[in-house]
């Protein structure tokens, strides 16, 4: 099954969603210390890594698995799905997020692989088994 989802178009739902995700990180970040916290946050660093890394975690994941789609996706008007047309597992929204972190950070190569593969997915939909199809 081959992708008809452009590089643009993923790049665009991606900035999209890392606006998005971190918004909800701040906000979470600072609820957590305004409740639970009176003055500093101990060891301030690891605190935020504590919160950045499960919130952003959930937010793909409950966005993909129960919905096909993050705001991001759903502004670009594309979803993600598996390649028997059901919906992605939890197993493969955590190996999909894992994966495309290198596949962006190392000089976005994951994703350019996309203009060369003959399925028109990129190497971390290959390493999840998905697929981003248009609406």
């Amino acid at each position: 099954m081959k992708s008809d989802v452009s590089l643009l178009r993923r790049l665009g739902a991606i900035s999209y969603d890392i606006f998005l995700a971190f918004s909800l990180v701040f906000f979470v970040t600072g609820v957590v210390i305004i409740v639970f916290f009176n003055e500093e946050v101990p060891n301030g660093d690891a605190f935020f890594y504590v919160i950045t890394i499960p919130i952003t975690y959930l937010y793909f994941a409950w966005s993909w698995v129960k919905g096909r789609q993050t705001l991001g996706m759903k502004a670009w008007k594309f979803q993600i799905k598996q390649m028997n047309d059901n919906n992605i597992t939890h197993k493969q929204a955590f190996i999909r997020l894992i994966s495309a972190i290198p596949s962006f950070a190392i000089f976005g190569l994951g994703f350019l692989y996309q203009l060369f593969d003959k399925d028109n997915r990129t190497i971390h939909d290959k390493i999840s088994n998905t697929i981003l199809i248009k609406n």
